[in-house]
């Protein structure tokens, strides 16, 4: 649980708050108590980025100022890397069984798509100020593009892939 959040986080600055107002009126002494809790909680947060670890509650297919590797085997979810690095594994063969629709977000991160040769798979990128490279060698930097593999068919079950990249970059290998 994230310190800042606790009950004893908050008891503790409600009495220090409480002896910020004494000491003024006791002793006409002004504390600045605002402006030096705002710039404790801002080091805090810093901190807490630098060392790896952040406050933010995430789904367990979102990477947000981490490194980390996310095996897609549901097509509920959408995959999310932000801020961050990951890989997300959708070699899956039960996605292409269920004519799957997967969304992967890259925002200000860097991220790799796995996909299986094996698996039929079509792929639409959109990409903002980013870079995208497609297996078949082909990047985009700004606009969409559709890659399809070879066993990619529109009357078999498919793996279908909304990938979406801004201020980023994603590399999507068939392994």
């Amino acid at each position: 649980m994230c310190f800042l959040f606790s009950g004893v986080f908050w008891g503790v600055v409600l009495v220090l708050f409480g002896l910020s107002i004494i000491v003024k009126v006791v002793f006409n002494i002004h504390f600045p108590f605002f402006r030096i809790l705002v710039a404790l909680i801002i080091m805090y947060f810093g901190l807490r980025v630098l060392m790896g670890g952040t406050c933010i509650r995430t789904h367990r297919n979102t990477v947000l100022f981490n490194e980390a590797n996310v095996t897609a085997t549901d097509s509920k979810n959408d995959c999310n890397i932000l801020f961050g690095k990951g890989t997300i594994d959708l070699t899956s063969a039960e996605l292409a069984a269920k004519n799957s629709r997967v969304r992967v977000n890259t925002v200000f991160g860097s991220g790799t798509i796995r996909i299986s040769p094996d698996v039929p798979t079509l792929i639409e990128v959109n990409s903002a100020f980013a870079g995208s490279r497609m297996p078949d060698g082909n990047s985009i930097a700004f606009g969409k593009y559709v890659y399809k593999n070879k066993l990619y068919g529109e009357t078999v079950k498919n793996l279908k892939v909304d990938a979406n990249v801004v201020f980023g970059s994603l590399d999507i290998i068939e392994k």
